[in-house]
């Protein structure tokens, strides 16, 4: 008789890079405060590399669901355009953009969400 109630359940790629991050997170505020410098920190906005770590979770989920699907569904569209929106928003602070310039794409993303809610998932 095989028992695959005692197997550990499978981890998903986002829960490790969410612990991957946090990891990077600690180590770089260790070594901050052991006066080693990053060259990455002369930027003026550093701590926006953050926001755009985030991406990488949305983005992983939609990699993986393309992957498990073989097709690109709403679904698979809405994860990807989760990351380019969480991207934008840190690549914008990173590089210190004009939002009075650029805050119309955020308007071209809703209407990306919209178009992708419509197509449904087969």
């Amino acid at each position: 008789m095989n028992d695959d109630s005692n197997k550990p359940a499978p981890r998903s790629s986002q829960s490790v890079v969410t612990g991957l991050v946090v990891i990077a997170i600690g180590v770089f505020f260790l070594l901050r405060n052991l006066g080693i410098e990053m060259p990455w920190m002369d930027l003026p906005n550093w701590w926006a590399l953050f926001i755009l770590a985030a991406s990488l979770g949305p983005l992983l989920q939609a990699v993986n669901r393309y992957r498990h699907q073989g097709q690109f569904d709403g679904t698979t569209g809405r994860y990807l355009l989760t990351a380019l929106v969480i991207a934008t928003i840190g690549l914008m602070l990173l590089l210190e953009v004009r939002w009075h310039l650029w805050w119309p794409v955020f308007i071209i993303y809703g209407g990306l969400w919209m178009v992708l809610r419509d197509r449904g998932d087969e």
